[in-house]
């Protein structure tokens, strides 16, 4: 059975508009680099291991990224700790 919340961020994941853009972990890395000012959202989860998300928005596109070790987030960016992340699955 799937937990309602887990179940709810599913749902919201679906009705999700626009494109999200899955980059690797050097790339993400480098967006970051390359910019100023963004809000970067950013979660953690243990299953089999500790997997980071990180996500962005820039020039009306998101962006996304996972990795098994933690991004240099500079402080020119938001950072936003959140407790989970849906994304949407393709």
């Amino acid at each position: 059975m799937v937990p309602h919340t887990a179940y709810h961020n599913s749902q919201q994941a679906l009705k999700m508009n626009g494109a999200f853009i899955k980059l690797t972990p050097e790339d993400f890395q480098n967006l970051l680099n390359r910019n100023e000012g963004l809000a970067v959202v950013t979660t953690s989860t243990t299953f089999f291991g500790t997997t980071f998300t990180y996500v962005t928005s820039h020039k009306g596109l998101i962006f996304y990224c996972k990795t098994k070790s933690q991004l240099a987030v500079s402080n020119k960016h938001e950072t936003i700790l959140a407790q989970s992340i849906a994304l949407p699955v393709m």
